[in-house]
């Protein structure tokens, strides 16, 4: 049935991913907490269904369900354990657009409701700790910046400039309505301004096509106003920030069908402006080998990371607490996750994981075991 669609031009998405975590350290106390995400979505090559050339058009609903083991035991960390949790146990519109090509494919026009990570600073979300999954920039700044499953009006316009280069630059509607719990086709009222990144793009192959690696480097301003973290009462005009992501495959075995096995490394870096941002900066890095005791598809990585929190902010927070306010004082964030990914088959993924972390949400919090399990299952 699925291929018969496929000729067609149809393609049904089915997706529901879950995630276990059970602090066996840190907190106030243990515990196992469940979150979920079920996502189903229509892509049409409209080449096919119309002959229109170059168009595709995506629509993806998105459900997610489930608790949050960092609220639940006050773990006092910066970033989720459960990084499929958050914005609200509801039904979301999360895709709608249409995409097309131009000029010999090499341009890309898109519009519709998207989400800012699907384009602009993608990453997998191969780990369970948020600090390692999506577009970096939404897990410091996710008051404005809305990765999955948080769409947006907004359009996106890339250029291909030769086979392993491009450049693209975004416009997404800055509406903090957006974050609104419940399915709807968007908030036509409430609008703050609109972001505007600017990504350049590297897709480079070595030793003849066989590594490949993927390279970005990017730039936004949001025009919306927003307090100072700071300075009480002070409105700033504008917020800002730089992000780099890079992966590189490292090797390559030969004779196999998965061109993906071997080693691989990755690097990402983003930081924020001070005025306006509680978390300032993000740093990860880490590594991935694929094809793990004889099995072609399964992988095992390792990543470590710190989130930094704004000293001006911090500052703000040690105001408050001095005036007898018992607000927590954050500070610097680092961790550690390590995962094995077995693929059972070619619809479920199973992805046992350890993460160990110092939270930086509360500079009193004890130090975290976290044991997760990552499920997925694609249909």
């Amino acid at each position: 049935m699925r291929g018969f669609l496929s000729e067609l031009g149809v393609a049904i998405q089915v997706r529901y991913v879950t995630e276990l975590a059970f602090n066996a350290r840190g907190g106030k106390g243990h515990a196992l907490r469940q979150a979920g995400q079920f996502n189903v979505g229509l892509g049409l090559d409209m080449e096919k269904l119309a002959g229109l050339k170059g168009g595709t058009f995506q629509f993806t609903f998105t459900h997610r369900n489930g608790n949050n083991l960092n609220a639940d035991m006050a773990l006092g960390n910066l970033q989720l354990v459960q990084e499929v949790y958050g914005r609200g146990n509801v039904g979301r519109l999360t895709q709608l657009w249409w995409d097309q090509l131009f000029w010999g494919e090499r341009v890309h026009l898109k519009l519709g409701r998207m989400t800012v990570g699907e384009d602009t600073a993608d990453f997998p979300c191969d780990f369970q700790n948020l600090s390692f999954c999506g577009a970096q920039p939404g897990n410091i700044v996710g008051n404005y910046w809305f990765n999955w499953p948080v769409s947006q009006w907004a359009t996106r316009l890339r250029v291909d400039l030769a086979k392993v280069a491009y450049v693209q630059l975004a416009a997404y509607e800055m509406n903090p309505r957006n974050l609104e719990e419940g399915f709807y086709l968007g908030r036509f009222t409430g609008a703050t301004g609109v972001m505007l990144p600017l990504e350049l793009g590297w897709n480079p192959k070595f030793h003849g096509d066989r590594l490949e690696g993927l390279y970005k480097v990017g730039v936004w301003y949001d025009t919306s106003n927003a307090p100072d973290v700071l300075l009480a009462g002070v409105e700033r005009e504008g917020r800002y920030g730089i992000y780099f992501v890079a992966r590189q495959q490292l090797t390559h075995v030969a004779g196999v069908e998965n061109k993906a096995q071997g080693l691989n490394v990755f690097a990402r870096l983003t930081r924020t402006d001070q005025d306006t941002s509680t978390q300032d900066g993000q740093y990860t890095l880490g590594l991935g080998y694929t094809g793990v005791f004889g099995r072609a598809d399964d992988d095992v990585g390792f990543a470590l990371g710190a989130t930094h929190s704004n000293g001006r902010y911090v500052t703000a927070q040690r105001q408050k607490q001095a005036e007898g306010s018992d607000t927590p004082i954050p500070r610097t964030e680092y961790l550690g996750e390590l995962y094995y990914s077995l693929h059972a088959t070619p619809w479920l993924v199973l992805r046992p994981n350890l993460q160990y972390i110092r939270p930086g949400g509360d500079e009193d919090a004890r130090n975290i075991l976290v044991l997760g399990l990552k499920g997925a299952l694609t249909l």
